[in-house]
């Protein structure tokens, strides 16, 4: 496994000096609800290359990203533009706007119902659209006369239903649509399923390296608070039983951090099983970061259940997040089959 170079760190750290200068969570702070979307600062950090790494290739790179946008907690849409990305271009076609994707069923697979065309336009709806509030452009598989492509659908001709959500970090919309013009995408047959399968591994590597980076802001805030919070006339962090919370805490957040590096030096070298490695990675990351976060609030107290502190938003996060791609129960059986021999259950929309 290739570790990161100084330059991709440094790169990572210059979007984490970001985030900390404008603090992402601000406007959730001030007035708690449905996100209120900095287009401003996203905007500036696409222009300062934001969504260039993993357009490029460069997984290990876009990894530290994701991870430093998880350590913020950051409510912006970077998993749904750079999948978007890596689903459109390979396909054919060309991003314009803020771009997301429909390809998400109930159960964090992208097994979406396609839309239906008829007369040139799109019926059907997306149940699951990351980021929906706020996209230009969704990308969604639709049963074509000649097969199924995906196409380019403008959230302006659509309906978008933003949906209730534990998670106000990375809301998700129901996207329905009712004679929409749409822009269907040239790759069709196996190239299709190539491209498909592609995004979803690019998915699965940069979705654990957001929870990376949120288990690794629970842990750190936590042995903070612990050193700090003084109970019976010593520092809680003084108790074994807190110092074995957090030793444990520390064991799965560094756990997650090489399997996520693994994960992305596999999808850049094309080395080994690389369904396997990202069904093993996600097996295990989605179930560790509920754990350091149900850690991090116990060991918080009661000042860990009020909004006043920042750790709901990370807790929350965690929480949808174990959901967001599939739960760890799937992707068990993902490497289940893949070491059995048997062909595992697809995630794409073939």
């Amino acid at each position: 496994m290739k570790l990161a170079s100084s330059e991709q760190r440094d790169f990572a750290e210059s979007v984490g000096a970001l985030l900390r200068k404008r603090d992402p969570l601000e406007r959730l702070r001030r007035a708690p609800g449905p996100r209120r979307f900095d287009a401003g600062l996203w905007s500036e950090l696409v222009a300062n290359g934001l969504l260039e790494p993993a357009g490029a290739g460069d997984v290990v790179t876009a990894c530290l990203v994701a991870e430093a946008l998880g350590r913020a907690a950051a409510p912006l849409p970077f998993l749904s533009a750079s999948v978007a990305d890596a689903l459109v271009v390979p396909a054919g076609g060309e991003v314009t706007g803020l771009a997301t994707y429909g390809l998400t069923a109930e159960d964090g697979t992208w097994s979406a119902p396609a839309l239906s065309i008829r007369d040139g336009l799109v019926h059907g709806t997306l149940p699951f659209v990351p980021d929906g509030d706020v996209a230009d452009v969704v990308v969604a598989a639709v049963e074509a006369p000649e097969g199924r492509r995906l196409a380019l659908v403008r959230t302006s001709d659509a309906t978008v239903e933003p949906l209730e959500s534990l998670d106000a970090t990375q809301p998700l919309a129901r996207v329905v649509c009712r004679a929409c013009p749409a822009t269907p995408l040239p790759a069709c047959g196996a190239e299709l399923a190539s491209v498909i399968a592609e995004a979803r591994l690019l998915a699965l590597a940069l979705h654990g390296a957001t929870l990376l980076g949120l288990a690794t802001w629970l842990l750190d805030t936590t042995v903070e608070y612990t050193a700090q919070r003084v109970q019976f006339g010593m520092p809680i962090a003084g108790r074994q039983a807190v110092k074995h919370r957090c030793a444990s805490m520390l064991v799965q957040v560094e756990s997650m951090r090489s399997m996520v590096l693994e994960l992305a030096d596999a999808l850049e070298t094309g080395a080994g099983d690389r369904a396997l490695v990202a069904a093993t990675t996600m097996a295990w990351t989605t179930e560790a970061a509920e754990e350091v976060a149900g850690g991090a609030l116990h060991l918080h107290g009661g000042i860990g259940f009020t909004w006043e502190h920042d750790l709901h938003h990370y807790f929350k996060r965690c929480t949808v997040g174990a959901l967001l791609l599939g739960t760890a129960a799937h992707h068990r059986a993902q490497v289940a089959a893949a070491l059995t021999g048997v062909t595992p259950q697809s995630d794409s929309t073939e």
